[in-house]
């Protein structure tokens, strides 16, 4: 089939891109042995990641800075055998500071009082872009020792009664028991199911595991030892002995609903 000859003049300038370069640069450089096809594919999918990477440059404005994290949706369960490597990564936009920032240094606040508001902060914004933070990933925001942002973390929670939503405890992936005994005190102020889900930032399949688990060690406990339970539940005896110490400290502690 004889050519167009506008094809011929003109599809040579079409072909002088990125998408090219890269193609050839896979073919010449690295000997990659897939097809055009291939290759153009997996080009493509590359310039689509870095395309995400530049997306939040434009909307940043004065006080904030681009971060990534990792996504919140892993698409399998997260934890620690699951390396940053092969964890999904988002960037997102922080407010590092803000207006309001300035006026309570204005007003005579103190840094540390600053620094706790702009801890919770930054959680809550990568969690409403569908990304979680670790308390590294704060410590480097802030410049400050991790342990600095743990002590951050706990003195809100305390002072607000609230959960910050870190990386620990909403891909469970923490050793500290203080989200599931907030999931217990909701549940014994006999709040619903999604509602604990959305005041700890946990899933609801993670309340109703935390809660089973919680009412099985419960019925059992006083009647097995507790390396009994453990075999009877499935859980590990050092889970079980959570659950034992979590029981004892809050089914006496049961205060009315509206905390």
């Amino acid at each position: 089939m004889k050519s167009n000859w506008r094809d011929d003049i003109y599809n040579p300038q079409l072909d002088r891109n990125l998408i090219s370069v890269l193609c050839n640069r896979f073919r010449e450089r690295y000997r990659f042995l897939g097809g055009e096809e291939i290759t153009q594919f997996i080009v493509e999918d590359i310039l689509e990641v870095v395309e995400e990477y530049k997306r939040p440059i434009p909307e940043v404005k004065k006080g904030q800075i681009v971060w990534d994290g990792a996504e919140v949706d892993q698409g399998r369960k997260p934890g620690y055998g699951l390396s940053m490597k092969n964890t999904k990564i988002k960037p997102i936009v922080l407010t590092l500071i803000s207006e309001d920032d300035i006026k309570m240094l204005k007003e005579g606040t103190t840094g540390r009082a600053i620094k706790k508001v702009v801890t919770e902060r930054i959680f809550n914004e990568a969690l409403d872009q569908g990304v979680v933070l670790n308390h590294i990933d704060a410590s480097l925001i802030l410049k400050c020792a991790p342990s600095t942002v743990s002590d951050y973390v706990k003195e809100v929670e305390a002072e607000k009664s609230i959960q910050i939503p870190d990386r620990g405890k909403v891909h469970d992936m923490g050793r500290s028991v203080t989200h599931k005994k907030e999931i217990v005190r909701y549940m014994l102020q006999n709040y619903s199911q999604p509602e604990i889900s959305r005041r700890t930032h946990h899933s609801g399949e993670a309340v109703d595991r935390y809660l089973r688990d919680y009412n099985r060690v419960k019925v059992l406990r006083g009647k097995f030892a507790p390396q009994e339970v453990a075999f009877a539940t499935g859980l590990s005896i050092a889970l079980v002995n959570e659950y034992l110490g979590l029981i004892e400290e809050m089914e006496g502690k049961v205060v009315e609903k509206g905390g």
